[in-house]
């Protein structure tokens, strides 16, 4: 399971089907995120709600992947995760092609 990070959600949506096509189980942080945060009532407290649900989200889904594809882009959150990742040994691509061949 790769988790897809970055800052473009249609080039991150490309990537995922890219990677499920070649045979891998992609995963979007936003696909859990955005249901999680809309119940919360923090969707307009960035920090707090980064703190109180991205932040566990991101790391367990991380304890589940086997890495994480960095997408092209400016992205906080995207560098958050691939920082995460290294913490705990995971793989970090920065290419498509090299997710793909693992």
């Amino acid at each position: 399971m790769i988790l897809v990070a970055g800052s473009d959600p249609t080039s991150m949506r490309d990537a995922a089907m890219r990677l499920f096509h070649a045979g891998h189980m992609p995963v979007m942080g936003e696909w859990l995120s955005q249901p999680l945060v809309a119940v919360s009532g923090l969707e307009n407290s960035g920090s707090e709600s980064y703190e109180r649900i991205l932040d566990p989200l991101h790391q367990r889904l991380l304890a589940r992947c086997d890495g994480v594809l960095r997408v092209d882009g400016p992205s906080p959150t995207g560098d958050a995760i691939v920082g995460l990742a290294r913490g705990r040994g995971l793989r970090v691509y920065f290419s498509l092609t090299e997710a793909i061949d693992g």
